[in-house]
């Protein structure tokens, strides 16, 4: 007791030092107006693990190793704010509070790497880790339950009203572990039913994402039995529509395993996101030198012998130059901003599709 109540402490300072309390309140007000009683109440927290363990050893050794401890404390810490400080006026219990914890940035030791292209990945503890990867494809965003209010179906039972059965979205969790039919009353063990008027919904968006060393494979390389595979990243609320295709990003998240019955899935939940430049030279290669020194007699020589090199290991030399001269004037364009009037958009028309997303892939992965 003595152990959890110096842990909430810390919590109390952590959040009032970081601007998370001023946070709470402002996130409050948005409820405090509202007519309607809400079941369930989200919170998000930005929290820095480094800061964490200068002010307190053994709670940011829990933001790190044991998150779902983590969430619990500060979901209690959270709910005694809102009584203490009436910010809420409809909350009665602390199931209602649902607060999602997202650390910033984890610790440059190997343990809170993951690399994505180590196999197997085996059942190993629910905590953060940082992975780095290139985004290949993604969904469009579709809504999720956020979080759920049942009732018990014996009218005798307490539990018949009230916000004792709450549940909440878990990482790794499936819509059914949220929201279904065979729930039980933990007092009477009767059969649940769902308040539907009460459902919280939010948004989701499913990511593929791919080693960036998985771009190698579209040159010419000798046989090898040597494969990437893509992982699956969730992404929810506010981190929707975060991330672009053929973009490289550094992702917080946590691994879990997705149960659909009969199959598993091993899928990762992010938790903060941010774009991601590797270390590499950015000169130009003796080669490309020689061969633009050679050609500079003709202002369209050397864009012709590139464009003809471009991709011949996807499509045979001779073939859609113009569509490969295209691209290689997209890969020059600097801006950042894809909708800046100077992004330079590419139309191919072509039966065989494979070959443009094929071409698609080279262009976003910078091959140069």
């Amino acid at each position: 007791m003595d152990s959890l109540l110096s842990l909430k402490e810390a919590i109390v300072i952590y959040l009032d030092r970081s601007g998370g309390l001023r946070k709470l309140i402002e996130d409050c007000n948005v409820f405090k107006g509202a007519q309607q009683m809400g079941a369930v109440y989200r919170f998000s927290f930005d929290v820095s693990p480094s800061d964490m363990l200068e002010l307190d050893a053994p709670l940011g050794d829990c933001i790190l190793h044991d998150p779902l401890k983590a969430v619990s404390l500060f979901q209690s810490v959270c709910y005694l704010s809102i009584k203490t400080l009436s910010l809420i006026d409809h909350i009665e219990t602390e199931s209602q509070v649902n607060v999602v914890l997202k650390p910033t940035h984890l610790p440059p030791f190997p343990d809170y790497c993951l690399d994505l292209s180590e196999f197997p990945r085996g059942y190993g503890p629910m905590r953060p880790f940082a992975l780095e990867g290139l985004v290949i494809a993604m969904t469009r965003v579709t809504k999720y339950t956020q979080g759920a209010r049942f009732l018990c179906s014996e009218e005798t039972c307490p539990c018949s009203r009230g916000f004792h059965h709450i549940r909440v979205h878990a990482p790794g969790a499936t819509e059914s572990a949220t929201v279904r039919s065979d729930f039980t009353c933990f007092l009477c063990s009767s059969p649940l039913k769902e308040d539907v008027k009460s459902r919280v919904l939010g948004d989701k968006q499913l990511v593929e994402l791919m080693h960036v060393k998985a771009v190698n494979i579209l040159g010419v390389h000798d046989a090898a039995s040597l494969r990437y595979q893509s992982v699956t990243l969730f992404l929810r609320d506010e981190l929707c529509n975060s991330m672009r295709i053929g973009h490289l990003y550094r992702v917080v998240g946590i691994p879990a395993h997705v149960h659909q019955w009969p199959n598993v899935t091993w899928s990762v939940e992010a938790c903060s996101i941010q774009p991601w430049t590797p270390k590499c030279s950015c000169l130009v290669s003796n080669n490309f030198q020689n061969l633009q020194a050679a050609s500079a007699c003709s202002p369209w020589r050397f864009a012709a012998i590139v464009a003809n090199s471009f991709g011949s290991s996807v499509v045979p030399p001779g073939l859609y130059n113009t569509l490969k001269l295209g691209l290689l004037l997209s890969l020059v364009q600097t801006e950042d901003n894809p909708d800046s009037p100077n992004h330079l958009d590419v139309l191919a028309l072509t039966s065989d599709s494979l070959i443009i997303d094929r071409y698609s892939f080279i262009k976003c992965t910078y091959p140069f």
